[in-house]
C-alpha cells in the first residue's frame, strides 16, 4: 500500500469502470481441464462422505486450479479487490454438489465463517417476501434494491445459480478510490469519515452484545486502508438510548459518500450469470444490487460464503465489535458468538 505525502492512497485497489474495462485480469473463465479438475475432487470427497463443514484446500484437492486460486487470493488482497470466476456448469450438478464446489473452490481462498446464529457456512441470496427495512429484515432475503455497504468478513464470495428475470445487477466500487475523490473534492467530510460513526447491531446477531458500537467509515493501521460502511445501521443506531445524535457534518458526509457511490466514476454494474463466482475485499470494496423481479420461470438465486483469509491485514481495534481478532491472518469476522456470562458459558445457551 503506497501513501502519498498528501495523504491519497495509491495502489491498484484504486480503480474505476474504465481501469476494469481496460485490464480483464481481474476476470478467469474455467478450461475444460480445470473443470474436470474439479470433478475430481469432488468426486473423491463424494467418495470419502466428507462432510461439507470439513471440505478445505487438503480435502479438496486440485491438482490444475489451486495455484490460481492461490493467486486470485492474494489478487483480493494486494491488486483490485474484485475478482471473477466465470464458466462453473452448475447445471451438471446436484443443489448438494453445488455447494461442496462452491465451498471447495473457496477453501483455497479462505476460511468459510458462519452467516447466521444457527451456525450456518452458506446463505441463500433470495427473495424470501422480507423488506429490508423491517424489523427482522436481512437484504440477502429482498428484492429491493440494496443500499451500498460492505459484509463482515475479509471476503464475501457469491456463486450465481440463477440471475433475475429483470434487474439484480451487482454494483461494485473501489473505496480506496471513493477515499481518494473525496479527500480532493471535499477533505473537510473526508477527516469526518475518517472518525468514528455510531453503528447499531444487526437483528439477526446473537443477543447479548452490546447494542452498538463506535466504528469510523475509513481507517488505516499499518499503512493498510480498510473501510467499513452500510449507513443502515448507522441510521438504526439514532433511536439507540445513549447513541449521540448525529451531526449535520456527520450527516453531509455520509449523503456525499452516498451520492459519489452512485456516479459512473465511481462503480461499475456487472451482471451475473449462471455459473458465476464473485469474490470481493469487504475493506477495499463496496458493493450493493439494483432492485429485481423474479417470474414463474426464472427466479434470482446465489450462494453466499464469508471468508476469513490468511493473508489480511491488520484492523484497527475498534473493529473487534465485529470481527472479534484485528490481528493479521486471523480467522475473523462473521456472526460473533454470544459473550459469556459469569459461569463462562455463552448467554444464549445457558
Amino acid at each position: 500500500m503506497e501513501i502519498e505525502l498528501n495523504g491519497y492512497i495509491k495502489d491498484r485497489t484504486v480503480w474505476n469502470s474504465e481501469d476494469l474495462d481496460a485490464d480483464n485480469s481481474w476476470i478467469h473463465r474455467l478450461s475444460d481441464n480445470e473443470i474436470e479438475d474439479i470433478d475430481n475432487a469432488l468426486e473423491k470427497i463424494n467418495a470419502e462422505s466428507i462432510d461439507i463443514s470439513d471440505i478445505s484446500k487438503e480435502t479438496f484437492h486440485l491438482e490444475l486450479l489451486a495455484e490460481k486460486l492461490l493467486t486470485i487470493q492474494e489478487c483480493i488482497e494486494h491488486d483490485r479487490g474484485i475478482f471473477f470466476i466465470k464458466g462453473l456448469p452448475i447445471e451438471k450438478y446436484s443443489n448438494e454438489d453445488i455447494q461442496r464446489v462452491f465451498v471447495g473452490i473457496n477453501s483455497y481462498i479462505g476460511t468459510a465463517v458462519i452467516q447466521s446464529t444457527d451456525g450456518a457456512l452458506i446463505h441463500e441470496v433470495k427473495d424470501k417476501g422480507e423488506g429490508l427495512y423491517g424489523e427482522k429484515g436481512r437484504g440477502t432475503n429482498t428484492k429491493d434494491r440494496l443500499p451500498w455497504h460492505t459484509d463482515r468478513s475479509d471476503v464475501v464470495s457469491l456463486l450465481c445459480i440463477s440471475p433475475a428475470a429483470q434487474g439484480g445487477e451487482s454494483m461494485i466500487a473501489s473505496l480506496t478510490n471513493l477515499y481518494n475523490r473525496i479527500k480532493k473534492e471535499r477533505p473537510d467530510l473526508a477527516d469526518v469519515l475518517c472518525n468514528p460513526f455510531c453503528h447499531a447491531r444487526a437483528p439477526f446477531e446473537f443477543e447479548g452484545l452490546s447494542p452498538w458500537y463506535e466504528l469510523p467509515i475509513f481507517t488505516m493501521r499499518g499503512g493498510r486502508f480498510a473501510a467499513r460502511y452500510l449507513r443502515h445501521f448507522i441510521n438504526i443506531s439514532q433511536d439507540i438510548v445513549g447513541v449521540p445524535k448525529l451531526s449535520d457534518l456527520q450527516i453531509e458526509a455520509l449523503d456525499y459518500v452516498d451520492q459519489r457511490l452512485c456516479d459512473p466514476d465511481v462503480y461499475v454494474k456487472l451482471a451475473f450469470e449462471p455459473g458465476d463466482i464473485q469474490i470481493i475485499n469487504n475493506f477495499t470494496t463496496v458493493h450493493s444490487r439494483e432492485e429485481y423481479a423474479d417470474d414463474s420461470n426464472q427466479f434470482r438465486y446465489l450462494l453466499r460464503l464469508w471468508l476469513s483469509v490468511p493473508n489480511s491485514r491488520e484492523l484497527i481495534e475498534q473493529f473487534s465489535e465485529l470481527y472479534g481478532d484485528t490481528k493479521a491472518g486471523a480467522v475473523r469476522g462473521g456472526i460473533l458468538p454470544a459473550p459469556a456470562n459469569e459461569s463462562g458459558v455463552n448467554s444464549n445457551v445457558a
